[in-house]
């Protein structure tokens, strides 16, 4: 079903299990319209079911799952609304981001935000593309703590789920941009 993960004391147990879950929805290793089992999550990563139900909730509020009182917990399908909406707000703010970056990097950035192009390349090079789309979102992240806006990316990766699901649901379907060298 999913890849076996290991809980760190490195954060808290929850954000843990959110981003493993995320993650495993994401690249649907947990199929859409999937039930999820708090006892199964909880065994799954030998925790307590508190940790699994504040991860659940922070899945539901990312749009990712849908809690049914008495029924259980499911894997939202793709909605192509909020794809779109996920977007719309994604590139408002990125072009906010991206103005201010362009009058206020400094050059240890631009390296950081080069050396990440280079591994983009060699990425695509090897047409890996999760490690491909990783990077991206690693670049789109840089940008953003350049001009010192961390919430500006924390915004972005929260509404963007959706479009994460469909990126990876075509990784079948393109690859990674070939390098011009």
């Amino acid at each position: 079903m999913s890849i076996a993960y290991t809980i760190t004391t490195s954060e808290p147990v929850n954000q843990q299990i959110y981003r493993f879950l995320r993650k495993d929805i994401v690249t649907c290793a947990i199929q859409p319209g999937s039930l999820l089992s708090e006892k199964e999550v909880s065994a799954r990563f030998n925790v307590s079911r508190q940790p699994v139900r504040e991860a659940f909730i922070k899945l539901a509020e990312a749009g990712m799952v849908q809690v049914l009182p008495q029924r259980g917990t499911f894997v939202r399908k793709i909605s192509a609304k909020r794809v779109a909406d996920g977007r719309f707000i994604r590139e408002a703010v990125e072009v906010s981001v991206v103005r201010c970056a362009a009058l206020e990097i400094g050059e240890p950035a631009l390296m950081m935000l080069e050396h990440n192009l280079q591994l983009q390349r060699m990425a695509a090079e090897r047409h890996d593309s999760q490690a491909f789309l990783s990077l991206d979102d690693e670049f789109h992240r840089l940008i953003a703590e350049s001009i010192d806006c961390k919430l500006a990316w924390e915004t972005v990766e929260n509404i963007k789920t959706a479009m994460d699901r469909v990126r990876f649901l075509t990784l079948s379907e393109v690859s990674p941009p070939e390098s011009h060298d």
